[in-house]
């Protein structure tokens, strides 16, 4: 029995050693892949486990602008909406001419620049998938408690510091405004993380979430250089520039590992002054790196 014990203590030993050990490589590997551009980066990667492997620029105190990864969250309130009952994959909402605003980014409005009508089911896959803002703010102002209840709900199954994340404002709002919705990456990649374990919403909304994210809009970040190796879901957000310089660049998402398990990954990037291009690769590369160390 004592040596039974005393084998189960070294188990656990060496297996935190090993997770130590995988934790400062990745963190080493990220910073030196980060040194030396003129960004603002706060990256969180969580592992199947829901043990917080890697926590670069991730406190309480430094959020980053989420741009269009609030669509996001929208979604999965929408959804945990309508497994309560409260809401009908079903009913019809109506996008009328005056509800596609055409100084924003909307692929609804330009294929079907007259108005139309969608399903909630439609109009939620649309909006993750194709990141369509005109569709947020309407189901934004659509959904029950809209922001208010958005915010409660997300707090709820975080149940850490509510200042970890803000979503009060949509694309109709001043950009001032429009940018203090935000989040801390280790608060994206924990409800990544729960949702993924099932733990929120039910299996068919689970998969319906999945399927916007897994072609979402823009497959140069976290999708970049993982797309032919694994399967991945994601939500990006992109900024304009000012003066040269961007915004936002960001990317979150769950990446399936061989063994069957999978990590969850949150990358925000925040007055850059690098290209698009890289911008894009910083995210791919640090995916990419993390897929490559979980699957030793």
């Amino acid at each position: 029995m004592k040596k039974a014990f005393m084998y189960f203590l070294l188990v656990i030993f060496m297996t935190s050693c090993r997770s130590t050990s995988v934790e400062t490589n990745l963190t080493n590997d990220i910073n030196k892949l980060i040194d030396g551009k003129k960004m603002d980066i706060g990256v969180s990667v969580r592992n199947n486990e829901g043990n917080e492997l890697v926590k670069i620029n991730n406190n309480k105190n430094k959020k980053y602008r989420l741009y269009s990864v609030s669509k996001y969250f929208l979604g999965l309130y929408i959804l945990h909406l309508v497994d309560q009952g409260k809401m009908n994959l079903n009913q019809q909402i109506v996008f009328s001419k005056e509800d596609l605003r055409p100084d924003t980014y909307s692929p609804l409005r330009d294929s079907i620049p007259q108005g139309t009508t969608m399903s909630l089911k439609q109009s939620v896959y649309f909006m993750l998938k194709r990141s369509d803002n005109n569709i947020f703010d309407k189901l934004a102002n659509y959904v029950p408690g809209s922001f208010g209840g958005l915010n409660t709900f997300i707090h709820e199954i975080h149940m850490g510091n509510p200042g970890d994340f803000s979503i009060m404002y949509d694309y109709t709002s001043p950009l001032k405004d429009f940018e203090s919705n935000r989040i801390t990456p280790g608060f994206a990649t924990k409800i990544l993380y729960k949702v993924e374990k099932k733990k929120i919403l039910s299996h068919e909304s689970f998969d319906l979430l999945k399927n916007g994210m897994e072609h979402s809009v823009t497959n140069t970040r976290i999708q970049g250089l993982i797309q032919n190796k694994t399967k991945s879901f994601h939500k990006s957000g992109t900024s304009g520039r000012d003066n040269g310089v961007l915004r936002a660049c960001n990317d979150i998402g769950i990446v399936n590992l061989q063994d069957g398990k999978s990590f969850s990954i949150a990358v925000f990037i925040s007055d850059s002054h690098e290209d698009n291009k890289t911008n894009d690769d910083v995210i791919a590369k640090i995916t990419d790196l993390v897929y490559s160390k979980l699957n030793k």
